[in-house]
């Protein structure tokens, strides 16, 4: 027994050196392996009966120090986002580049202020003109060109976060292939070292793309979740979500919803503000913030910009460039139009119920007080004072005057027999605040005046009847489109004009001295249009601070009411600035986004507020009202809430005929809210809108340019259902249902976007038409627009900035002088070598203004060369921030990778020696197995 023990043992012994020889060259051949660790067999004695019977493999194991691993992964989120930084900042860098490079924005700006300069002191010089505009268009196309690269960069980032999210799901699904390798093989007691070194080198991958906790069962498998707590991998793989974008515009925000959310599968959550670190949160930061903040710099700078070179441009002209055309820029409401006709007997009113209200026969006659509206005076049977109660509102159909259809509101209550209305739509308003005028002068093309006058005074005069009447005469038909005689009538001293009266006056004015092909109008878009038909006469106007020559010039305060409810709600500096009729630079997109200063996070509204918005169709749902304290987030909500409206497409015709019933349900979420039924006949748009007028509901008849809609609203915001069953059109192959298309609209969309160290409301027109708002002020003059900074948005400016068409083709139009008085003569003159408009712009360009919060610059004085070094600033310091951590965190990684790689790499001279020690064991226990055998034999003999 004890022969066959030794040889027992000394053949373990055998084994066991072979084993510890068998993980040292394993460790050898993998001395270069990334992830590779150290493995250690690690023997022990066999003990048999109480007896030692030898040594046996025990196990292998990697030399590992977990507490090491985390540390290093740690680290390894932060490189992560640092490496993304690295591959993008350089971009932007060059992008922005420095602030003395010739190719600069920055520089750029400083090149426009010299080459106003320049203009100043050589007005008529062509190769002066030409450079000055070439210099404002270098402006605008290198701030479009780094628009464009820095929208590029958001849609490389966006897609760089879908390959991420990838590489995320494809990782934690190898780990979790690993996982289960691993139980099964410690289950059955097969090694799971290297299993567990892929693991390892897997879930540090997976770190650097994203922070990571993680925890061990007791199975050896690992549990993974986010830094932020949210399980990631647990018995099964919890995969990401994210789709990028195809396309990106500055207005575009992950906060809007205009990009996607990260999400786990199966949750709408917004996973991506839950990542804390790696790679992931580099590519949000760079879409969301980093890249937005310096977009929202860039339009900051240009739209302030733009509008403050414009301001000065529109006070100029251009001798001896003769100006006798303008074309506007501001886009205003399709305007309410109301025909007087005391005769109308044939007028039909709905609101509410399956036929007709009372009256049945009306005059309609104009109001002395508010021009741009109506009195309606029964003649039959008087006004019910529940359907015609202020604020209501109702629709005609079948007026003598076809002009006179559509839906009506009710702003005025005189009685059963009275009512004063206006039309849906708004008819807009302007108002020269305080003593202020514009006077509006014609000269010949060496600068004499020929006529003058103020807009204050023609305003005040009647062209419709003599003396003042223009030849040709003005009738109902040639008045213009979308205009009656009422706006030729005389107005208020200083009063509160409709945008189409004034177009009017100016038109009559100068149709009365003569420019019979004269044409002031809004155009099909809503902008303003003025021709005096005569190639050698040019139109200028001078602001002044009163009507009298030789009064100061300054700019005049036009107070904007967008709805004519007589209360300014928009303050400009200009009269020619406010149409924008002389504008330098202009942008090809529509102003169809409002935006809020940015607000701090703990903003909280001061007081009760309302707010209505408008576009150019009219009042787009209902007035918003918001309780003090509310934060921009409830703001946003109640505004998307307030808007929602149902809406017909664009309509051509209003009046149909049907051959069979029609029934239009209307029902919101707690089910039909009630049903109207047009009967086989003729039946029209405004007879539709009165019977759906009731309830909750308002129903609307609205211009949304040549064309109508018919607009539903509900009292509090809730989402609408409509429905039409039966009703074919005569001579059409669709039914009612069909030509209505009566659909969910929200028109307009708010949101609270993060920018710089605070957020905005933003406010968006999801028709893309522009936007106004109106608010009542309070006992303070404030209302919720003034106390949020509500306005014209900045953003888009620098993506579509250009200067206007005409002057690029024609430099010489560039405004250079101005309208001057001469008190010798005791007229107005132009003179070809006046420079005040060039040094004025001059001087605008250097002058430090107030430019408010945007993305990473706080509020402050700056002129704009310095506003944009500022910016380049911002950039340069980022890089270099970004570049210093990062090479902090190499030599941080360094030292880590050291420490780890002398407790866990393979160590070539301990390698072999711990083979010299095992080849000795090995040949020790030979040697014994070779003893014990010749004993064995020698005993054998000796038996024999």
């Amino acid at each position: 027994m004890s022969l066959t023990l030794g040889l027992n043992t000394a053949l373990s012994g055998l084994l066991t050196a072979q084993r510890g020889l068998d993980v040292i060259s394993q460790n050898v051949v993998n001395v270069n392996t990334k992830g590779y660790v150290r493995k250690v067999m690690n023997p022990e004695s066999r003990v048999l009966a109480g007896f030692g019977a030898g040594v046996q493999d025990a196990g292998v194991t990697r030399m590992v120090s977990e507490g090491l691993l985390k540390d290093i992964r740690k680290q390894l989120t932060n490189t992560g986002k640092l490496e993304v930084e690295q591959a993008y900042y350089p971009r932007i860098d060059d992008l922005f580049g420095e602030v003395s490079d010739e190719t600069s924005i920055a520089h750029k700006v400083t090149d426009l202020f010299a080459a106003f300069n320049s203009l100043s002191g050589e007005v008529n010089k062509p190769a002066t003109q030409w450079a000055t505009m070439q210099s404002a268009q270098d402006v605008a196309d290198l701030a479009s060109s780094m628009t464009s690269d820095l929208q590029d960069l958001r849609i490389q980032s966006d897609r760089d976060l879908e390959d991420t999210v990838n590489q995320v799901n494809e990782i934690l699904s190898n780990i979790h292939d690993l996982n289960q390798k691993i139980v099964k093989n410690s289950a059955t007691s097969t090694g799971t070292t290297d299993l567990e070194d892929k693991r390892d080198q897997a879930v540090s991958d997976l770190s650097k793309l994203i922070g990571i906790n993680y925890y061990f069962r007791n199975d050896n498998s690992m549990m993974i979740y986010s830094a932020s707590g949210q399980m990631l991998l647990d018995n099964q793989p919890q995969s990401l979500v994210y789709s990028a974008s195809t396309s990106s515009e500055p207005w575009m925000t992950a906060a809007g919803g205009q990009f996607g959310k990260v999400t786990i599968s199966g949750s709408s959550a917004d996973f991506g503000a839950e990542v804390t670190g790696g790679k992931l949160r580099a590519l949000l930061d760079l879409r969301d913030t980093t890249l937005p903040n310096l977009q929202a710099n860039l339009d900051q700078m240009c739209g302030q910009m733009r509008d403050t070179l414009n301001a000065v441009h529109n006070r100029g002209t251009s001798l001896p460039n003769v100006s006798y055309s303008y074309q506007g820029t501001r886009i205003f409401a399709k305007q309410g139009d109301i025909v007087p006709n005391p005769a109308d007997t044939t007028a039909v009113f709905y609101k509410g119920t399956t036929g007709p209200v009372s009256p049945t026969s009306m005059a309609i006659t104009a109001d002395a007080t508010n021009p741009w509206q109506a009195t309606l005076t029964a003649t039959g049977t008087p006004f019910d004072a529940t359907n015609f109660a202020v604020g209501e509102t109702f629709s005609i159909a079948n007026a003598e005057d076809t002009r006179n259809n559509g839906t009506y509101r009710v702003v005025g209550y005189g009685g059963t027999s009275q009512i004063t209305v206006e039309k849906v739509n708004p008819r807009q308003t302007m108002q020269i605040a305080g003593t202020g005028d514009v006077v509006i002068g014609t000269f010949d093309n060496l600068g004499n005046q020929l006529q003058k006058t103020t807009l204050n005074q023609i305003m005040q005069l009647d062209f419709t009847v003599a003396p003042n009447a223009p030849t040709p005469a003005y009738t109902a038909t040639t008045a213009g489109t979308g205009r009656s005689l009422m706006d030729f009538q005389a107005k208020d001293d200083h009063g509160s004009w409709a945008i189409n009266e004034v177009s009017a006056h100016v038109e009559a004015w100068l149709r009365l001295q003569g420019y019979s092909n004269a044409s002031v109008n809004l155009d099909s878009e809503g902008k303003m249009s003025v021709n005096v038909g005569d190639t050698t006469t040019s139109l200028v106007f001078r602001d002044q601070v009163d009507s009298s020559d030789s009064a100061k010039a300054e700019d005049a305060t036009i107070k904007f009411d967008v709805n004519g409810d007589g209360t300014g709600d928009e303050t400009v500096k200009g009269f020619s600035n406010f149409f924008g009729l002389n504008d330098l630079y202009v942008n090809t997109t529509k102003p169809i986004i409002l935006d809020s200063d940015v607000k701090a996070a703990g903003f909280a509204l001061s007081s009760n507020r309302d707010l209505t918005l408008y576009d150019t169709t009219g009042q787009v749902g209902n007035t918003i009202t918001v309780a003090k304290g509310a934060t921009l987030q409830q703001i946003a909500d109640a505004i998307n809430t307030q808007t929602r409206v149902n809406e017909s497409a664009k309509l051509n015709s209003t009046n149909w005929t049907l051959t069979s019933d029609a029934t239009v349900t209307v029902a919101d979420s707690n089910g039909a809210l009630f049903s109207v039924t047009l009967t086989a006949g003729p039946h029209s748009l405004a007879e539709l809108a009165g019977k759906l007028n009731q309830g909750p509901i308002t129903a609307e008849m609205v211009q949304d340019g040549s064309m109508t809609r018919l607009r539903l609203t509900e009292a509090t915001g809730k989402r609408l259902n409509v429905t039409v069953a039966g009703g074919t059109l005569s001579g059409s192959s669709m039914s009612l249902g069909e030509t209505l298309d009566m659909t969910p609209t929200q028109r307009i969309t708010a949101s609270v976007i993060p920018e710089g160290s605070g957020y905005r409301l933003r406010v968006v027109s999801g028709v893309s038409e522009p936007l106004y708002t109106s608010s009542t002020d309070d006992a303070f003059g404030n209302d919720l627009a003034s106390e949020l900074g509500l306005e014209r948005a900045a953003t888009m400016s620098a993506y579509s900035l250009s200067v206007r068409s005409d002057i690029q083709t024609a430099p010489e139009k560039i405004s250079r002088g101005t309208m001057q008085w001469n008190a010798d003569t005791g007229k107005y003159y132009l003179s070809e070598g006046d420079n005040s408009a060039a040094m004025q712009m001059a001087d605008a360009m250097n002058a430090k203004v107030n430019i408010e919060s945007a993305g990473s610059i706080h509020s402050g004085k700056y002129s704009f060369a310095e506003y944009a070094a500022a910016t380049i600033s911002v950039v340069s310091s980022a890089a270099n921030n970004s570049k210093t951590e990062m090479d902090y965190q190499t030599t941080l990684n360094s030292s880590l990778d050291f420490q780890n790689a002398a407790y866990s790499g393979v160590n070539l001279d301990e390698e072999i020696m711990a083979m010299m020690d095992y080849q000795q064991a090995y040949s020790a226990s030979a040697k014994v197995i070779s003893t014990l055998q010749d004993m064995l034999e020698t005993l054998t003999s000796m038996i024999r």
